[in-house]
């Protein structure tokens, strides 16, 4: 399935690079594109045309960041129709990526090394995963463990073996649909198992489950850190 791309940057050479990247793949199909807050961000509400993920090219300030995404969010009130968001930004400190996640967006690039690492991002992010550039992930584990944001690693005892099972698959980058063939389970099932490891390990966001996972150590020594169905996909499971 072609990817529809929506991209919006500040900088007119951030987008046209970006743009450059994204026609190596026939895959994608650039959409639309906004240069700047002044243009806004119109996204097309047809169903056949609308982006399935929405680019945001070196956000100028961490308050512009948080700005596109609540406009994505108005722009598209049914969450299950609402595009997906990848930030690609120098800046990886630790207060504008804590805000992205905060904001909704499900992915986070920053010093890419290859061109690849974008287009193989987007393809994770568009079938309801997320991604992370490895020193995001590392700054992610860093914070919230030294703000105590992340729950005991005590919190572990409370999951069965089934849901240690699916905590590591999700941590490991598989969403729902894919935990669900892996483990012969309907994929609703898996949503519920989904449910009950958010409440015992006290997150709000697979996003914020898959850090906890893997600075525990499960999921594996990825490039990436790669979570099924970030913040900003429905808040959900």
């Amino acid at each position: 399935m072609e990817i529809n791309l929506f991209i919006v940057s500040d900088d007119p050479i951030t987008l046209a690079g970006l743009e450059a990247i994204i026609d190596q793949n026939e895959k994608f199909l650039v959409i639309g594109r906004s240069v700047g807050g002044s243009d806004g961000i119109r996204c097309p509400k047809d169903p056949e045309q609308r982006p399935h993920v929405v680019i945001l090219g070196e956000p100028s300030s961490k308050r512009t960041l948080c700005e596109d995404a609540q406009q994505i969010a108005a722009e598209y009130p049914c969450e299950k129709s609402r595009p997906k968001i990848i930030v690609v930004s120098q800046n990886d400190d630790d207060d504008a990526i804590v805000a992205a996640l905060r904001a909704g967006v499900n992915g986070y690039l920053s010093r890419m090394e290859s061109p690849e690492e974008l287009l193989h991002s987007i393809q994770l992010v568009a079938k309801g995963g997320a991604a992370f550039s490895p020193t995001v992930a590392s700054r992610l584990s860093r914070y919230f463990s030294a703000t105590h944001v992340l729950p005991e690693l005590a919190g572990f005892s409370e999951l069965t073996d089934r849901e240690m099972e699916i905590l590591e698959l999700l941590a490991s980058g598989l969403g729902n649909q894919q935990i669900a063939r892996r483990l012969f389970l309907a994929e609703k099932t898996v949503r519920n198992y989904v449910s009950r490891i958010f409440t015992k390990l006290e997150v709000h966001d697979r996003a914020m489950a898959a850090v906890v996972a893997r600075d525990a150590g499960l999921g594996g020594q990825q490039r990436e850190v790669l979570v099924s169905q970030g913040i900003g996909a429905e808040g959900a499971p």
